[in-house]
């Protein structure tokens, strides 16, 4: 994101203004998948040789989900307790530079002005954010353990997908409306899981995968 940052501020590249949102969106979720699925590739071709089921790949997706999100809950934790703490502070007191203490004044008092509901959309966002790690995880053991590397290709794809449409929409439809749409991405997803299910079971029924 440096370098790319860079060839446009010195103007070795340059793109229309209207096309900016759409052009950061696409690199933003082309780099998710390529540098995710990637090391779902890896983790399976190196780590998890013996890794071969579609149960198997369901369980590395929902640890990976779920350690991302346990991660990111610690985050909104800390979050709350600086917003709790700095809502009715001196924040010059607290070690605001104070040409700043304006602006994280209104970064708090936009916190606490937001709907209540708002609190709960993060939780769903990371129960469709796990759905996606379950349609990726099995998507990338298929294509390492049993030589479909087109399936690689097709997680680094919808991993883009989901993920640059999320970037583009926000500012069009809003937080709200985007949940609603990253919820029916959510649903593609599983969608996924349980038709690959069944490519696992023929697959074991017809050959033995090699070892990686």
């Amino acid at each position: 994101m440096y370098g790319v940052s860079t060839l446009f501020n010195n103007n070795t590249f340059s793109i229309p203004d209207a096309w900016t949102r759409l052009f950061n969106s696409i690199i933003l979720g082309l780099l998710a998948g390529i540098f995710e699925e990637t090391a779902r590739w890896i983790l399976y071709k190196f780590s998890l040789k013996n890794v071969k089921t579609w149960s198997e790949g369901v369980l590395v997706g929902a640890g990976h989900g779920g350690v991302e999100s346990f991660i990111l809950g610690l985050l909104a934790i800390l979050t709350m307790v600086n917003m709790v703490v700095m809502r009715n502070a001196d924040l010059s007191a607290l070690g605001v530079p104070a040409d700043q203490v304006e602006l994280a004044r209104q970064q708090v008092d936009t916190f606490w002005s937001s709907p209540f509901y708002t609190g709960f959309l993060g939780g769903f966002e990371r129960i469709f954010a796990i759905c996606l790690h379950l349609s990726l995880s099995v998507m990338v053991l298929y294509s390492v353990a049993y030589k479909k590397p087109i399936w690689f290709w097709l997680a680094l794809l919808w991993h883009a997908i989901v993920d640059a449409s999320a970037v583009y929409l926000l500012p069009i439809v809003g937080v709200v409306a985007l949940e609603g749409i990253v919820g029916i991405f959510a649903l593609i997803s599983l969608w996924i899981v349980f038709t690959m299910r069944s490519r696992f079971v023929e697959s074991e029924s017809t050959s033995t995968p090699m070892e990686a």
